[in-house]
């Protein structure tokens, strides 16, 4: 099932259940998604009319037509990867603000974006524990030929597209620090 028949079903299980939480949950997640989609079918419009701009830059007629003939398709549902990632955004939306509730002294509200995320994390794939990292970034580095914490700046964007959606950046430095100060 994707990802937002799976948020469409269970909106429908916390409405039926009058949950009323969790039903503002999935709706403002349900709006994250779609200004995403709306967002990714504005960039590919532009596109598009970037290229008929350079392709016709002399012919304003065959420009003109083909400008009006690009087809945005707003409606174009988001893959499942580019779902996850404004799900992830979401969580780590929830998770900043309870920090921020936490100094705040504001220990209600922060548990509140707390169960937030937690609600959240269901819809993501399996995150990858601490002891699972280890072995694996420390086999990357090896792969790489890295060693010392200046190597920081070359591992970390490797291990961000490595483990997009498997970790947190948070944990991923963490590790990698641990492993380059070892080395």
């Amino acid at each position: 099932m994707l990802l937002h028949e799976r948020l469409n079903s269970d909106l429908k299980d916390a409405m039926r259940s009058g949950d009323k939480a969790r039903v503002e949950l999935i709706r403002t997640t349900r709006a994250a998604l779609q200004t995403a989609q709306l967002e990714a079918a504005k960039q590919r419009y532009d596109a598009a009319a970037r290229e008929i701009e350079a392709k016709y830059a002399d012919d304003t007629e065959a420009r003109d037509a083909a400008l009006s003939a690009i087809s945005a398709d707003a409606h174009a549902p988001l893959d499942d990867a580019a779902a996850v990632a404004v799900i992830i955004k979401e969580v780590k939306r929830r998770r900043d603000a309870a920090e921020i509730y936490h100094k705040a002294g504001r220990e209600d509200l922060a548990a509140s974006e707390e169960a937030e995320a937690q609600l959240l994390e269901i819809y993501l794939p399996k995150q990858l524990s601490l002891e699972e990292l280890r072995p694996q970034v420390a086999a990357l580095i090896a792969e790489l030929g890295l060693s010392g914490p200046a190597s920081m700046g070359k591992l970390m964007p490797t291990l961000m597209e490595r483990f997009k959606g498997q970790a947190e950046g948070r944990l991923l430095s963490q590790v990698a620090r641990e492993l380059l100060a070892g080395n």
